[in-house]
């Protein structure tokens, strides 16, 4: 991540909050914040005009007005020949929000892809303890059954394998 990344999204974040825009644009931030590669190496090419990168980056997000925050802050970044930063930018700016609300990213690893009303009932679950969780999903072929919940460096693991290890371990030193 560039080092003026961080910089950029809490203003932008502080911004967006006090003119109320933030929860209108977060989706289009997330977004943002997943921009493929080649996308930002061509924001970062010099060789293209600087007004065609710009008009390119406000066409992906959906022609914002210029006077709205959005709008300003392209401005702002073409400016500072940051285009290219835009990526890091609103992806340090999804952090701090996700830091500053209290949500907690995480993967649930499964054989078999779990149902919507699984993943929800697990997040409900996993945010008694005061934060609240959000969960992505990807397959491990590995696991026999069950599922295993990563956390940031937590590891919470209820599949067969590791039900099977404990038993193996407990027979082993009875």
């Amino acid at each position: 991540m560039a080092a003026a990344a961080p910089r950029y999204a809490k203003a932008l974040l502080e911004t967006l909050s006090s003119s109320g825009n933030l929860e209108k644009n977060l989706p289009l931030i997330k977004a943002m914040a997943m921009l493929p590669d080649d996308v930002v190496a061509r924001l970062s090419d010099v060789t293209i005009p600087l007004a065609q990168r710009v008009q390119a980056l406000l066409a992906v997000m959906g022609n914002p007005s210029t006077d709205s925050v959005l709008g300003r802050f392209v401005e702002l970044i073409a400016q500072r020949r940051r285009l290219g930063e835009v990526a890091a930018i609103f992806a340090s700016l999804v952090s701090q929000y996700e830091l500053k609300t209290g949500i907690v990213r995480g993967t649930v690893f499964a054989k078999t892809p779990l149902s919507v009303i699984q993943v929800q009932t697990l997040e409900k679950s996993l945010s008694r303890t005061g934060s609240k969780v959000e969960l992505s999903q990807s397959g491990d072929e590995s696991i026999l059954g069950g599922f295993r919940v990563r956390l940031g460096d937590t590891v919470l693991d209820a599949t067969a394998n590791n039900q099977l290890n404990q038993a193996r371990r407990a027979l082993l030193s009875a």
